[in-house]
């Protein structure tokens, strides 16, 4: 989960995260002078702008190593890869029609955001700051250059396959807040611990149960959401474009059926980076195609069985709540762990500061 370094050939020490001090004044609380010349903290836009150029000089040291790149070309051609594969195994099945670019293009859309939260774990373990603010520019910054190698690739394939354009704009977009997120993620986890070793083995769980678990642990808890419940007759039904039930209402007495609470478990998966971004990209793909029913089905299996059985228990279309988009569910549960992990990460190094000094850069 360490990664590759970003600066070869120079001493093992180089590598080594970066932490500024902490909490000064934790340890001795007599009165300090201010420096010549300093006076009050920035505010507003100047805060801001500060952050920035801290970020800047920070992501300029990933830009200027060519592993940084070579990782980056790594998780585009992956992305690529496992989606062409996957496609060819489907169209070979009889799964989807003949359509194979296209339906590569939107998958490999969707297949970027693991590379993007990988890469980002790996990054914020390897440069970690004081300020929240500028780990998450600096992420955003590496993200972005992610981003632009996918992005020609992505164009390539969906100008070959005739798919749309602003799939790849979606893609991108999503990427840099991946990466940027799960930097915050990968920081948190390295300023838990004095040593890299626990540190390391956090960010590998986490950003395995992000990638996979949450997925497989869906699957798993999927068959225990069935159960009986009353349907009635619903009438005056209204459908979109993609035939789907939007307006309906309902008559008549209900009768037992079986159903499955999906959106009792969905909300697991929704954190996953690749759903994430196909959810995201599913409002661009048109919806008679052979792989929309993919980047949509996260959000129908959020959305509960009124959706599959209308009039559940009497209850008309006006009646539900509305679905949360599983965009939203997603990058909620990634930012609220990316943040309080972040948190604690700098709490706790400021704790070893106060009573370790020594031990501050372990």
């Amino acid at each position: 989960m360490a990664g590759v370094p970003d600066h070869p050939g120079r001493d093992a020490a180089w590598n080594e995260p970066k932490y500024e001090v902490i909490g000064g004044g934790l340890v001795d609380d007599q009165p300090r002078a201010e420096p010549s010349g300093t006076g009050p903290q920035p505010e507003g836009d100047a805060v801001f702008k500060n952050a920035a150029a801290h970020a800047w000089r920070d992501a300029r040291t990933s830009f200027s190593s060519w592993l940084f790149w070579l990782s980056c070309c790594s998780g585009v051609s992956l992305a690529a890869g496992t989606a062409t594969g996957l496609v060819a195994w489907a169209l070979r099945n009889g799964w989807i029609g003949n359509e194979m670019p296209a339906a590569t293009f939107v998958v490999m859309a969707a297949f970027l955001g693991l590379p993007a939260a990988v890469l980002g774990v790996v990054w914020g373990f390897r440069h970690v700051h004081e300020s929240l603010l500028v780990m998450l520019l600096g992420g955003a910054l590496r993200g972005l250059a992610l981003a632009v190698l996918a992005l020609p690739v992505l164009l390539v394939v969906g100008i070959i396959g005739g798919g749309p354009a602003a799939l790849a704009g979606a893609a991108v977009v999503v990427m840099v807040l991946e990466v940027a997120l799960f930097g915050l993620l990968g920081a948190g986890c390295r300023g838990c611990f004095a040593l890299k070793g626990p540190g390391v083995a956090l960010a590998t769980v986490l950003a395995a149960f992000f990638c996979v678990g949450n997925v497989v642990l869906t699957v798993l808890l999927l068959p225990g959401t069935s159960e009986e419940a009353g349907a009635s007759v619903p009438v005056n039904i209204q459908r979109d474009d993609a035939r789907r039930i939007t307006t309906y209402e309902c008559v008549g007495d209900l009768h037992p059926v079986e159903v499955a609470h999906t959106d009792r478990v969905a909300w697991l998966a929704a954190s996953n980076p690749a759903l994430l971004l196909g959810s995201v990209g599913a409002g661009f793909v048109p919806p008679d195609s052979d792989v929309a029913w993919v980047l949509s089905g996260l959000q129908f299996a959020a959305d509960g069985p009124a959706a599959e059985v209308p009039c559940l228990n009497g209850v008309a279309s006006d009646g539900l709540p509305p679905a949360m988009p599983v965009p939203v569910m997603g990058f909620a549960m990634q930012a609220g762990i990316a943040v309080l992990l972040a948190v604690l990460g700098r709490w706790l190094a400021s704790r070893r500061l106060a009573t370790k000094p020594w031990a501050a850069g372990a």
